[in-house]
């Protein structure tokens, strides 16, 4: 009696260290240095400005853009009025690098939490080896930083793990809960895919894992139901609102663009190689053993990106949990037919300490760099030099034309002093090509705005920028040898735009 007493002592304490492993290294490699890396995403500036308005009493308007779904802002919107947030003093950083503290901590916490449910759910298919091997890989590889950032994707990926992982528990004996536990999984899925819509990838695999736990075709219907319920609120809020017409263009905005899968597969080869040809060998291997799982989950995943036409990085989150189960998989496998036991138990551990802690150095030299203080510095000058709201209304006869301000440059840059600054100004894209409404104007150059310039020499923004005189200039100055041509720094390309910020005005 006392030696299985033991013994189960002893196999919780290894189930314990086994899942503590996983989140000790997700939580430093996600959570340490938040606000200096990764550089700001554009993307990150107006998910952060649709919340806040969101929060702020303003609807769920989509603001000129019905290109993703609902969810994510209103996830954000929620925590954000819960803890308080934009209102929060945290010390005395810059107050524009404060204000991006809280909701990059938001996403770190969330990556923790993904790496304990991509744990769970290998746990539950292979074992505790490979969920650990797994879960490494998901902590501490390169290419998982992309989560640290405020993307759709960020947000869904904790949804469809727990959505995954309620339908492979029905395989573990919990079959008395089996309609209620169906139904949330459901519900999970659906506001993932409310959250955003490639996420609707994932209902291959959901329906055939419930089929083949239940049996039964009738509980693969009641999953369905939430799943396809719960997103079907989008269109339906913009057909209530007279606007499925802007729904549909903002859709078909989405898949318009050209960006081949296969450019980005390259993109991720280049910042992540290991990753990558252990994923990808993960899956060969399953489909050699007729491993049905991972295929399932990333097969139409690939199939969905391969038909839109256009796949950023970011995307490819998506395809970061069956990569890392199938490579966890292989490592564990291969070498199951050596003789020698000790060498054959000890082998996949030997290999993931080697690659764990490739990757840990990896994405060390990466999280402790500093990537935005330039954005944080502009942005600061930029906020001191705009009117406070309450001097001015732009929409007033009575206002002065020369009082009033436009700023010209990447949305990224409005959110902040709009919404929390209390600031006015006449908000302008450097896309926009209709003429500014005021006599003065503010333009934040960076990477992005150059572009734009060098396209027409003579065009109505160029002539602006010749009348401008420049204000100030912030430079990224990395210290030590950061050659972005040279692994790992060749993460630092997916996001240039902070590299250089210039800020110029006409008064």
């Amino acid at each position: 009696m006392k030696v299985q007493l033991q013994l189960k002592k002893g196999t919780r304490l290894r189930s314990l260290i086994f899942i503590l492993i996983p989140i000790v290294l997700s939580t430093y490699t996600h959570l340490w240095n938040p606000t200096g890396f990764p550089s700001l995403h554009v993307d990150e500036g107006h998910y952060l400005r649709k919340a806040i308005s969101t929060e702020s009493g303003q609807g769920l308007q989509p603001q000129e853009r019905y290109r993703a779904p609902y969810f994510g802002q209103i996830f954000l919107a929620g925590i954000f009025s819960i803890i308080g947030y934009p209102n929060i003093e945290l010390g005395d950083k810059n107050p524009v690098e404060q204000l991006y503290l809280v909701p990059r901590l938001i996403m770190g916490i969330l990556a923790v939490i993904d790496t304990f449910l991509l744990y769970r759910i290998t746990e539950y298919r292979y074992g505790k080896n490979v969920a650990l091997i797994a879960s490494i890989l998901f902590a501490v590889m390169p290419f998982t930083w992309m989560t640290r950032r405020i993307f759709l994707e960020s947000i869904q990926l904790p949804f469809i793990l727990t959505s995954i992982l309620l339908i492979l528990s029905l395989g573990r004996g919990q079959q008395q809960n089996t309609k209620f536990t169906l139904i949330i999984s459901g519900i999970f899925l659906g506001l993932a895919i409310f959250t955003k819509i490639p996420a609707f990838t994932i209902i291959p695999l959901g329906i055939i894992m419930t089929y083949l736990l239940t049996r039964k075709k009738k509980y693969v219907l009641l999953w369905l139901v939430p799943v396809i319920l719960v997103p079907l609120m989008w269109p339906l809020h913009a057909t209530l609102n007279g606007d499925f017409d802007n729904w549909i263009t903002g859709v078909r905005y989405q898949v318009s663009r050209d960006r081949p899968l296969i450019n980005t597969i390259n993109t991720f080869f280049q910042i992540d190689p290991v990753l990558f040809v252990l994923g990808i060998g993960g899956l060969i291997y399953s489909a050699i053993r007729k491993d049905y799982f991972v295929l399932l989950w990333s097969i139409p995943v690939f199939l969905f990106l391969q038909v839109i036409g256009y796949v950023s990085s970011f995307h490819i989150l998506l395809l970061l949990p069956p990569l890392c189960i199938a490579a966890g998989n292989m490592i564990e496998k291969i070498g199951k037919n050596i003789s020698n036991i000790t060498l054959r138990n000890s082998l996949p551990y030997l290999r993931i300490a080697v690659i764990g802690i490739f990757g840990i150095c990896s994405l060390t030299m990466l999280i402790t760099l500093n990537t935005n203080s330039t954005y944080y510095q502009a942005l600061a000058l930029v906020i001191s030099n705009l009117p406070d709201s309450g001097n001015i209304n732009l929409n007033s006869n009575s206002s002065k034309p020369g009082d009033k301000v436009t700023l010209i440059g990447n949305p990224q840059y409005f959110w902040i002093p709009e919404f929390v600054f209390n600031k006015t100004f006449d908000a302008k894209n450097y896309y926009s090509k209709t003429p500014f409404k005021t006599d003065k104007y503010m333009m934040i150059i960076d990477t992005g705005f150059l572009k734009i310039l060098n396209r027409d020499n003579s065009s109505r923004l160029n002539l602006a920028y010749n009348a401008t005189h420049n204000l100030a200039r912030f430079e990224q100055n990395f210290t030590g040898d950061v050659d972005v041509n040279k692994y790992p720094y060749t993460n630092l390309k997916l996001s240039p735009e902070t590299r250089f910020i210039e800020l110029r005005s006409n008064y």
